[in-house]
């Protein structure tokens, strides 16, 4: 009987070990090889205001390019680039985590600004940002 229980327990400990290598070494996702989902960022922000869990349907870990202006560059706790899209008003947007820093970023340009969908905080939150095009 103990063999048994060694047996299984080693059998288990070797099955989590792979599947751990495997998780480990899966190839992150890229926005660039991604097909997104166009909306501005007025649309996504009041989206999430008016019915959250629907949004979360819609949006949640989803591939998006985001239209929008620029209302806010900055950097986060990390020191990534954040990019604020405005919203649908003064206290809402959507937040882009830039990939690569975009120095050539500044408040009011019209922006069209692609990204992963992480959820909804006070603003809608995009990771992995790249920037598709920028008009001044």
């Amino acid at each position: 009987m103990r063999k048994i229980i060694l047996l299984l327990g080693s059998l288990i400990a070797i099955i989590g070990i792979i599947v751990g290598l495997y998780l480990w070494n899966k190839p992150h996702k890229s926005i660039e090889d991604e097909t997104t989902q166009l909306v501005t960022a007025i649309e996504v922000s009041k989206a999430f205001e008016v019915n959250e869990a629907q949004a979360n349907q819609q949006f949640l870990n989803k591939a998006l390019t985001v239209a929008g202006v620029v209302q806010e560059v900055g950097k986060n706790q990390d020191n990534a680039q954040l990019v604020l899209l405005k919203g649908s008003d003064e206290l809402s947007g959507v937040q882009c985590t830039m990939k690569i820093p975009q120095e050539s970023i500044k408040v009011g340009d019209s922006v069209l600004i692609s990204g992963f969908c992480n959820g909804y905080t006070v603003v809608v939150l995009l990771n992995d940002c790249v920037v598709i095009n920028k008009k001044e």
